[in-house]
């Protein structure tokens, strides 16, 4: 039987509260999502209830923390889904947070798993609806803002930086191009060192100017190769 409830009105109203959250990295030049293998076979976004005295935002950091082991991660709201039929369990809206957190992360949860963002595997609820959201929303943000800095290290060379891009836009960058757009969009500064470590010659060390969230210059036209 599925949960009910109703407000002062003689409506009904939502039963419960929940947060979702999409955790993507960037492994080995793919793009990937955390989910979470449930009771009933199927998979899922991360996500909980939200608990008395909690926001919604501090449900999202917990799951967060509960999942991944992490608490300083990258982490906005997305959007709100509230279809009454979206849960089977009764009229629970979501309030959808995207995470972007380093390619090392390694679930805490024995149910959870990386899997390719951009696969055909179903999921549990509008889970699926909710993943093409934040999808759109990471593309729709690359270039106009420090939204990789979830995902990049520290300090990273200009390579580095373009195999995350090109991940995340699903697309092959000329690389003097990328290198030059890049550095135009002010949001990455010169730390003045170089990588030594690995084949070819030294490359040089950037960072983002902030790792909280932060818009730049922007270039929408991209030359790929």
């Amino acid at each position: 039987m599925a949960w009910t409830a109703t407000n002062s009105e003689g409506y009904e109203a939502p039963a419960a509260l929940a947060a979702d959250v999409v955790v993507l990295t960037v492994r080995d030049a793919r793009l990937e999502a955390l989910t979470i293998d449930r009771e009933d076979g199927t998979r899922a976004l991360p996500g909980g209830f939200v608990q008395r005295h909690e926001s919604p935002e501090q449900t999202a950091r917990r799951v967060l923390g509960d999942k991944t082991g992490l608490d300083a991660v990258y982490l906005e709201q997305l959007a709100t889904f509230a279809a009454p039929t979206r849960d089977p369990r009764g009229w629970i809206p979501s309030i959808a947070y995207i995470s972007l957190v380093p390619p090392a992360t390694q679930p805490s949860d024995p149910n959870a798993r990386w899997t390719s963002a951009r696969g055909r595997h179903p999921l549990a609820f509008d889970h699926r609806a909710i993943l093409r959201h934040a999808l759109d929303r990471l593309e729709g943000k690359l270039w106009w803002s420090n939204v990789a800095v979830g995902i990049l290290p520290r300090t990273f060379t200009l390579s580095q930086a373009r195999e995350v891009y090109e991940a995340i836009a699903n697309t092959t960058y000329d690389p003097p191009t990328f290198a030059r757009d890049l550095r135009t969009t002010g949001l990455i500064t010169p730390t003045g060192s170089k990588r030594t470590a690995g084949p070819g010659r030294p490359a040089s060390l950037y960072r983002f100017h902030a790792k909280k969230p932060q818009w730049g210059a922007g270039h929408r036209k991209r030359i790929t190769g």
